[in-house]
């Protein structure tokens, strides 16, 4: 693709197209492993307060049964959701299903004769 430039602004024979850019902006001061600078003392942080049980917060096995109930209502809902074929349908497709099995058991049979009878005439 082709880049599209800037229309020129003052009309100056610089090598970049006469395009006038800002100067970039200062460099910052790096900053060491602790932060501000080496100098500054640091503040401690904070630890994390540990973590209690509620009270009257449900039991491990409680939730294993609330999810496992809670599975079976999901399943049961996508299931609703379904849309079933119909019984022509499922007539068409289980004959569809039935007539390659049998192409493909004729033709396997057919390889199967040749093959058999190559190898015994080889041996």
């Amino acid at each position: 693709m082709a880049r599209i430039r800037p229309a020129r602004n003052d009309g100056s024979s610089k090598d970049d197209g006469g395009e006038n850019t800002p100067p970039p902006p200062p460099a910052r001061a790096r900053r060491g492993k602790g932060g501000a600078s080496k100098n500054a003392p640091q503040a401690p942080r904070p630890k994390p307060a540990p973590q209690r049980a509620k009270a009257g917060s449900v039991t491990k096995e409680v939730q294993d049964k609330r999810s496992s109930s809670r599975f079976i209502s999901d399943v049961m809902a996508e299931l609703r959701k379904v849309q079933w074929p119909t019984r022509a349908q499922l007539i068409q497709s289980t004959a569809v299903v039935i007539l390659v099995v049998a192409i493909v058991t004729i033709y396997l049979d057919i390889v199967d004769n040749i093959v058999g009878r190559i190898v015994h005439a080889i041996f």
